[in-house]
C-alpha cells in the first residue's frame, strides 16, 4: 500500500498551453467589425488574410475613449490630454499577422520613419540654398505627411468602442472574419 507523501513536491505543470490556432470563445464577427469579449484572447491566425500567424504575436495595447472627449482639444491641449488619460479603456492582446503582412507593416515603418527623418534634412539643405519659403514647407509636409503615412500604413487594429465587457475592433480581413461565428447581441 502506498501512502501519500504530503511533503513531495508537486506534479502539477505551470507551463502554458500553446494556442491551437481554432476559433477562440468570444470572439466573433459583426460585419466588418471584430467584436469580442476584453478578457478573450485571439486565434493564432494572421488578423488580415486567416494564414496560420507567424510564431511571434504582436503585443498591443489598444486604448479608446468616447469621441466627445475631442470637443476639450477646442479649449486646450493640456486638458484634452488630462481627460484623455483619465478616461481612456485599455484592451491588451496578441493579434497575429502572417510572414507577408509582418514584412509589409515592417517596411511600411521603415519608409515613414525614414522619410520622417529625411524631412529635416532636406527642409534645411533648401533653406542653406537660399530657398527658406519651400523649406519650411518641405519640412512641415514632409514630417506630417510621414507622420500620417506611419500611422495609417503600419496600424494592425483600429478600436471602434471599449466598454467594461466587450470591444469592437476594425482593421480585420474579410477571411479571418469570415472564420469567425456570427455576434448575436
Amino acid at each position: 500500500m502506498t501512502e501519500r507523501n504530503p511533503y513531495a513536491p508537486s506534479k502539477a505543470t505551470l507551463k502554458a498551453s500553446a494556442p491551437t490556432g481554432g476559433v477562440t470563445a468570444n470572439v466573433w464577427s459583426d460585419g466588418k467589425w471584430l467584436v469580442m469579449d476584453v478578457d478573450a484572447k485571439l486565434p493564432a491566425r494572421c488578423v488580415r488574410c486567416n494564414a496560420p500567424a507567424g510564431a511571434l504575436m504582436k503585443q498591443q495595447t489598444l486604448y479608446w475613449h468616447h469621441p466627445a472627449i475631442y470637443l476639450l482639444l477646442l479649449f486646450w491641449v493640456v486638458i484634452y490630454f488630462v481627460v484623455a488619460l483619465i478616461v481612456r479603456k485599455s484592451l491588451k492582446l496578441e493579434v497575429g499577422l502572417c510572414d507577408e503582412h509582418r514584412r509589409a507593416r515592417r517596411n511600411s515603418l521603415t519608409i515613414g520613419f525614414v522619410g520622417l527623418l529625411g524631412s529635416v534634412p532636406a527642409a534645411i539643405l533648401l533653406s542653406k540654398l537660399g530657398l527658406p519659403g519651400p523649406g519650411a514647407l518641405v519640412g512641415i509636409f514632409g514630417v506630417l505627411g510621414f507622420l500620417i503615412y506611419v500611422l495609417v500604413k503600419a496600424r494592425i487594429l483600429r478600436v471602434k468602442k471599449i466598454d467594461e465587457d466587450e470591444a469592437r475592433l476594425g482593421g480585420c480581413g474579410k477571411a479571418f472574419l469570415a472564420s469567425l461565428p456570427p455576434y448575436r447581441e
